[in-house]
């Protein structure tokens, strides 16, 4: 009986100290998808090496961006063994994935190249403006053609404001902050 007991308290020890000295991790303020998945890397700072590369979802398509739901976040922190605490009313983190913009030559009469366009002129675009811990999103008209990565002015409609934003892929766009 006594040799049970001891062996009772030892596992709790075990167990006890095993999740004391749980990883504490934290979002990073600007998700960012470098390859063709989202890993704990690219979400979690302050990640053991060992658990940075695990791929939690495909990455949005270059120059796009996407979401993740706070629910699988917590799961797969969990999963790994990490303390990770998700920051009160965010249910979804935005994903970027730079890239797809291409260097081109201005044309000679000074206006943009039309056959690289994402964005036309006249066309209504999903502008996205994101700040820590919210992100707000809206259409606009665009005043101008613009390429993936290329500055635009868009027009609120509801205001009659410019809004100066860049491209993020055919008929989206982001505020510059």
């Amino acid at each position: 009986m006594l040799f049970r007991f001891c062996i009772a308290i030892c596992l709790y020890f075990v167990c006890a100290a095993g999740l004391a000295h749980a990883q504490t991790v934290s979002l990073r303020p600007r998700i960012e998808a470098n390859g063709p998945a989202v890993t704990m890397g690219d979400v979690f700072e302050g990640l053991p090496s060992n658990i940075a590369g695990r791929a939690l979802s495909p990455a949005p398509q270059a120059g796009q961006v996407g979401s993740l739901q706070m629910s699988m976040l917590s799961a797969a922190a969990s999963a790994a063994g990490l303390d990770f605490t998700p920051p009160p009313g965010v249910s979804a983190v935005q994903v970027i994935r730079p890239g797809g913009a291409r260097a081109t030559l201005p044309a000679t009469t000074g206006s943009r190249t039309l056959a690289d366009a994402a964005v036309r002129r006249g066309d209504f675009v999903d502008l996205v403006y994101q700040m820590p811990g919210m992100s707000l999103s809206m259409r606009a008209r665009a005043l101008e053609d613009g390429a993936v990565g290329q500055g635009i002015r868009l027009l609120n409609t509801s205001s009659n404001r410019t809004i100066d934003a860049i491209v993020t892929g055919p008929g989206a766009a982001r505020a510059n902050p």
